[in-house]
């Protein structure tokens, strides 16, 4: 159900507020009956709930939607293999970034693509682990990302104290100077 990209949106836009059909097809750019499709097989699989209802001046009665949870975390071994590739390539796209501010930020790193795929399953391996000690804790709508940032921030913590991936993330040497005599 997490496999795809308008779903995962459509959860991301309502952990942040409760949203009717008509508000996700225009923060979204879709036709209202592409967003109620979503809508309705997300509230089929239980991951969303009508919040609340309330009619428009014309009568009409407007669901307000939101997600069961503020996050959702997937558990890699518990999905079939086509989809879980899709989970690992998206944990890849993450950790490009990651890197990307470590080298900006004069930090290095030594990864290959193979090193970079089984590094993204660890993630999500750890992503789950310190999810589930988020699960029963009452977050509020303001602290949703907060609290995403959270959990990758301790998953990925979680993964430097891993002997595999110590050295993955390392501080520059410093350079040696000559000096003139």
């Amino acid at each position: 159900m997490l496999a795809d990209f308008t779903r995962e949106e459509i959860l991301r836009l309502l952990s942040t507020q409760p949203m009717t059909e008509t508000q996700l097809s225009k923060k979204l750019g879709l036709t209202k009956a592409a967003v109620g499709y979503h809508l309705h097989l997300l509230r089929e699989a239980g991951l969303l709930y009508i919040e609340k209802t309330e009619t428009e001046k014309h009568g009409i009665l407007q669901k307000y939607y939101s997600p069961v949870a503020a996050t959702f975390i997937v558990n890699p071994e518990k999905i079939p293999r086509d989809v879980r590739t899709y989970f690992i390539q998206t944990q890849i796209q993450y950790l490009r970034g990651i890197f990307s501010v470590f080298r900006i930020n004069n930090r290095t790193y030594c990864i290959s693509s193979k090193a970079l795929e089984k590094l993204a399953l660890a993630l999500l391996k750890q992503l789950k682990e310190v999810g589930e000690k988020y699960v029963d804790k009452k977050i509020t709508k303001e602290d949703v990302e907060a609290i995403r940032v959270k959990i990758y921030a301790e998953a990925l913590a979680n993964l430097t104290k891993q002997e595999e991936w110590k050295g993955i993330i390392r501080k520059p040497r410093k350079r040696k100077t000559k000096t003139a005599q």
